[in-house]
């Protein structure tokens, strides 16, 4: 794929409790999620900062009976064994907000919206409290209009920076397994963040 200029690394928040299973495998449909902003699948950001939120976040959401510990995995993308051209939103406008509100809605494990989901996903990621917004959504009946002016504005309803809503991208299939490899991790203990190689993976 030499038209896309992909980023060399990325990274995924996660709990502790999961991390046996990613040096296995990064890649399991089992474990994705149906009402995300590009429907099932494998989540990344190039930024650690926003990993690390969403693996400090998913340790506060967590109900089972353990105590997580938030945990960031830091990951080789390989462009080289991309055999796909990814599906890219530049800017949180219309298209995406209509594609992002069409898969958040969708509550149904192993049904998606699109005729053909790209396996691949590169884009903006909604902002505010999206759930409730979904929820919202559905109960009053609003359409993606009323849905994308919601996402992009901030608590106080000021309109959002799109360089400020992050970046995201998605793995939306398991056969691009081969074009990811788990270099290491961050585990957060006592309020700090500590890296562990993980040499014994070998996805390449």
């Amino acid at each position: 794929m030499d038209r896309v200029g992909f980023p060399t690394t990325l990274y995924h928040g996660t709990l502790d409790l999961y991390l046996e299973s990613f040096t296995e495998r990064l890649l399991n449909r089992t474990f994705w999620r149906p009402g995300r902003d590009f429907g099932e699948g494998f989540y990344t950001t190039i930024s650690m900062q926003q990993a690390m939120k969403w693996a400090v976040q998913g340790a506060k959401h967590y109900a089972g009976l353990r105590t997580p510990v938030p945990c960031v995995l830091k990951i080789q993308l390989l462009p080289k064994k991309i055999d796909v051209l990814p599906r890219i939103f530049m800017s949180p406008e219309d298209e995406w907000i209509e594609f992002v509100f069409r898969h958040r809605v969708n509550d149904r494990k192993g049904w998606d919206p699109c005729r053909r989901h790209p396996d691949l996903l590169i884009g903006p990621m909604a902002d505010n409290d999206t759930g409730a917004i979904v929820r919202d959504a559905v109960k009053l009946g609003k359409d993606a209009a009323w849905f994308g002016d919601k996402i992009t504005r901030d608590r106080r309803g000021r309109r959002l920076d799109p360089l400020k809503l992050g970046n995201q991208v998605v793995f939306a299939h398991e056969r691009l397994e081969d074009s990811l490899k788990l270099v290491g991790y961050y585990l957060r203990t006592e309020g700090r963040w500590k890296y562990h190689d993980n040499q014994s993976v070998r996805r390449a």
